[in-house]
């Protein structure tokens, strides 16, 4: 009885993986097959003539699509509304059929033209944009020669000021010298003025003391012309001792002897006879005047 049930639930579980396998062999033929049917639509959909095809179609066709799928009537009405139109096959299969074809056809040189506008446009793009930046490199080597020219300008207007600056200083320092020497200059002329005033003061007082030694000589000077009138008419002894006496009260000693030192210094000249001799010479006239007097009596 055991084996008998045993046996039993073997063979339901065979049937069962029976099944299933069978079941895993039919979904993986449908898979399969699903899969090259979903490969072949989208390979014939990607193709440009079938794609060109379907888009004429969708143009041609979009009012009978928005009848049929947007329409409130019943749906064997819109089927007969559409297939009844005039010329349906023509306007609505082989139009859009012939369009298709013939936009594949031209849509090569269709794209070879948008490709030449395309490289054109890129090209016009790219020249303008070498021209923008060519402008701009125009315009930073224009800024860049400004600014050359600037810092030049700035460099030499610099230069002229340190120049001028330095000038400035070199006159300065000559104006400096200049003062200097002006100064050393004005002390020595000061220096010079000063000892010429004082010689000058002592060249007046020399002058001065000449003109009352001046003075003094011509007054001897008339003195000495009245006592030689006087000797000239002398008479006896009396009066030549008279003579001798005014002569001596005329000057003194010294200041003859003085004056004629100043004389021979001031002039050059050698020295006279001292009073002294003079009055000897003035004794020894009167001794022999004397005796002529006797001898003529």
């Amino acid at each position: 009885m055991a084996i008998h049930v045993a046996s039993i639930v073997s063979k339901i579980i065979l049937n069962d993986y029976d099944k299933k396998k069978l079941r895993v062999r039919g979904s993986i033929m449908d898979g399969g097959l699903t899969d090259s049917v979903k490969h072949a639509l989208e390979q014939r959909i990607k193709s440009p003539l079938w794609g060109f095809i379907i888009l004429a179609w969708t143009w041609f066709n979009w009012p009978n699509l928005a009848m049929l799928f947007m329409s409130d009537a019943p749906v064997k009405f819109r089927i007969d509304y559409i297939l009844s139109q005039d010329y349906f096959y023509l306007y609505y299969v082989f139009a859009p059929i012939l369009s298709g074809s013939i936009l594949a056809v031209v849509s090569p040189y269709a794209q070879w033209l948008l490709s030449q506008a395309h490289r054109w446009a890129d090209d016009r793009y790219k020249d303008n944009v070498f021209q923008s930046k060519e402008r701009v490199f125009q315009d930073n080597i224009k800024l860049s020669k400004l600014k050359v020219q600037s810092d030049m300008a700035v460099d030499v207007e610099i230069a002229k000021i340190n120049a001028d600056i330095q000038t400035e200083v070199e006159r300065g320092k000559r104006e400096q010298i200049l003062t200097e020497e002006l100064e050393t200059q004005k002390k020595i002329l000061d220096e010079k003025i000063e000892l010429l005033t004082k010689k000058l003061e002592d060249e007046k007082a020399d002058f001065e003391e000449l003109l009352k030694e001046k003075q003094k000589i011509q007054d001897i000077a008339i003195n000495v012309t009245t006592l030689l009138e006087k000797a000239l008419r002398l008479d006896d002894r009396r009066s030549v001792q008279q003579l001798v006496d005014e002569i001596s009260d005329l000057f003194s000693v010294e200041d003859f002897e003085l004056s004629e030192q100043r004389n021979a210094l001031k002039n050059g000249i050698r020295k006279k006879r001292s009073v002294a001799e003079f009055i000897e010479e003035v004794k020894l006239n009167q001794s022999e005047t004397s005796e002529i007097n006797l001898q003529n009596k």
